[in-house]
């Protein structure tokens, strides 16, 4: 039986796309989401805030020094961006409680942020393989300085504000704002730990989000018990949580 012309220019078309090219980014997404292995929690907070980092718009994860808030939000921005959920991963914190000898390190701020940046950007270049991460650094993977940050808009960005203590509600607030279509942002800190006086810009965005509970964000609050660093880290904090003396703990 002969076949159709309809029938024809259908078979065709079908060859033809399974003929097509892939792109890049196509060709190399089984190698890439066999690398973007899942974040195993090790508490029930680290699962709630997981899940939170994986589903939110706006992810808190507040508290316990050791706890693995930062690590997990980079963990989490490092899989999305290789599996190209988000073009870009961007990087902050507060210029705040840095010691006083960093000023008179040479460089501009953002080259004396990154060593503070050293275990985000170590997680996520353990996630995304060495190579690429010296090819993106600089180009995906971004330091900026807080206040150019709050000049910007940022779509299709996951953005983790380390330190979140030490903003102002101002800071935290301009933060917010700058987020458009297809981005998330983490705010990652212990209140215990601020070197500024009065309301932390993490607590106000906190008790914005639980008082109002508002959709797409979450707050995680993560106590000594939350540890994971190590035994002697967990005893300690527990110790300065009991004497209050738990500032300077990082």
């Amino acid at each position: 039986m002969k076949q159709s012309r309809r029938g024809t220019a259908l078979a065709a078309e079908k060859m033809a796309q399974f003929n097509a090219p892939k792109t890049i980014k196509d060709r190399f997404m089984p190698e890439r989401k066999e690398r973007a292995k899942p974040v195993i929690a090790k508490t029930q907070n680290q699962k709630t805030y997981l899940k939170s980092l994986q589903e939110d718009k706006l992810s808190v994860g507040k508290g316990s020094a050791g706890s693995g808030k930062t690590y997990c939000a980079a963990a989490v921005a490092a899989n999305k961006y290789l599996l190209g959920e988000i073009d870009t991963i961007v990087l902050t914190r507060p210029y705040v409680g840095m010691g006083k000898s960093s000023g008179f390190w040479p460089g501009t701020i953002r080259d004396k942020l990154e060593p503070y940046m050293l275990p985000m950007l170590n997680t996520i270049k353990e996630r995304i393989g060495v190579e690429k991460f010296e090819a993106d650094f600089g180009k995906g993977i971004v330091i900026q300085p807080l206040e150019s940050v709050r000049g910007q808009s940022f779509a299709n960005t996951f953005l983790i504000v380390d330190e979140a203590q030490n903003l102002s509600p101002e800071e935290a607030r301009s933060l917010v704002t700058r987020m458009a279509e297809g981005s998330q942002i983490a705010f990652c800190g212990d209140d215990k730990q601020k070197d500024i006086q009065g309301l932390s810009g993490i607590e106000y965005i906190a008790n914005l989000v639980k008082t109002r509970k508002l959709p797409g964000c979450s707050v995680v609050e993560f106590t000594p018990a939350d540890n994971v660093r190590s035994g002697l880290s967990r005893m300690f904090v527990e110790i300065f949580e009991e004497e209050g003396a738990i500032k300077n703990v990082k």
